[in-house]
């Protein structure tokens, strides 16, 4: 296993713009210490010098100290997003890289490696399938339709880190008619019962841009089957979600889905308010009397990085002011938002900070808490929230650029 050597840290503002020479990667011999106690936390970080180097590192506090990948960090290849299922963490490859690093406990209790899951093609999201930690449903999408027309939605089996169910659909204008002589972004997916909704903005693959934005577009498909049943659209709002950010679509336990809009990051034009538009328990259509503008609500701005926390609610990073450019991923506080409700509630406390642009949210879901980073003058902290009482502890200083992932696997 290589494990990064770091011998040298040059902070001009600590990791604003943190340099890192890369001395030695060393064998199996050299691997970090075992980490013992009653948590495990994985880390999905990224080094930027001349490029970007991603990095895991296992630790058993995130809440004091500092967390250094000196002697600690494993070399991951390429880009990298991560996913935690269950007492799984998954290091999933992208840029031209399609392989999986699966860490766990093994039967000794310590940090182990699973290799050989592979999905084969670009992914473009991974997600517990389920809550229940023991299947993951990931997609795949080319980035473009020469690279390929087909998307895949696979079945995998945690326990035995491999595929179980592969089913495909061709991308096209018959299928998608939204995308007309243009393609499509994938921006999330919820599963409820025997249907899948998968939620997509019309995209030109060569010039970046969204031209297509008067409307939410959600495909609904049967499921395990993946039989593609129809598409819905509204014009409401906009498309749901933004390039890999993969917040446009929740659902519920009371089978009510959610599809979360911000006409912000990710999109060269504008025309719809940020909303929220729900398909309700039962249906496969938007209902026409539920209608969240996010814009106008007290604490309100563009909800852009969110995961689904229970009883109706998202732990979600909302931006407020005005969208600089494309890709700004910019004023970005800790909110909780009620979906039933229609509320945000700004996190007491909450820092305005700036995300990592459509990096997977690191974001981890634990007993009533979250667990997510901000960058504040260049220091990047963990923070803790409390979700019923929406204030925040600060936590453990990372030394690194940037945070990519977050999960716990004991």
């Amino acid at each position: 296993m290589n494990t990064l050597k770091l011998k040298q840290i040059f902070s001009g503002s600590l990791f604003a713009a943190l340099a890192i020479s890369l001395a030695s990667c060393s064998n199996d011999n050299d691997s970090p210490a075992p980490i013992s106690g009653d948590k495990i936390y994985s880390l999905g970080l990224g080094v930027v010098t001349e490029g970007t180097t991603n990095y895991v590192l296992h630790t058993n506090d995130i809440m004091s100290g500092k967390l250094s990948l000196i002697n600690n960090g494993l070399l991951q290849d390429g880009y990298r997003d991560y996913l935690n299922i269950g007492s799984y963490f998954f290091s999933i490859g992208g840029l031209g890289l399609t392989d999986v690093n699966t860490y766990y406990l093994d039967a000794s209790n310590q940090v182990a490696l699973k290799t050989g899951l592979n999905l084969n093609n670009r992914p473009v999201d991974a997600q517990d399938v389920d809550g229940t930690g023991k299947t993951m449903l990931a997609v795949t999408l080319p980035a473009n339709p020469t690279d390929g027309t087909d998307m895949s939605f696979l079945t995998i089996d945690v326990a035995s880190n491999s595929i179980t169910r592969t089913e495909k659909i061709a991308v096209n204008k018959e299928n998608f008619p939204l995308i007309g002589e243009e393609w499509m972004l994938h921006s999330g997916i919820a599963v409820r019962g025997n249907q899948a909704f998968q939620t997509l903005v019309p995209f030109d693959a060569v010039g970046w841009k969204t031209s297509k934005t008067d409307k939410a577009y959600v495909a609904v498909y049967s499921y395990p089957e993946f039989e593609l049943e129809k598409i819905i659209e509204d014009d409401r709002s906009g498309p749901a979600g933004a390039f890999a950010t993969r917040s446009g679509i929740f659902a519920t336990e009371s089978g009510d889905i959610y599809t979360i809009s911000h006409s912000g990051y990710g999109y060269t034009q504008r025309t719809k308010e940020p909303a929220v538009l729900k398909i309700a328990s039962g249906s496969s259509e938007f209902d026409q009397d539920y209608f969240f503008n996010t814009a106008e609500a007290d604490n309100g701005g563009r909800i852009v990085h969110a995961i689904y926390v229970g009883n109706n609610k998202l732990f979600a990073t909302v931006s407020t002011g005005t969208q600089a450019t494309q890709w700004a991923d910019d004023n970005l506080k800790f909110a909780i938002v009620d979906l039933a409700e229609q509320t945000i509630t700004t996190v007491k406390g909450s820092p305005t900070f700036s995300g990592n642009g459509g990096r997977s949210f690191p974001a981890l879901h634990r007993d009533g808490k979250v667990y997510s980073p901000a960058s504040v003058n260049g220091i990047i902290n963990i923070y803790e929230i409390d979700i019923a009482q929406a204030t925040l502890r600060k936590g453990a200083e990372v030394e690194a650029s940037f945070v990519g992932g977050l999960g716990q696997i004991k």
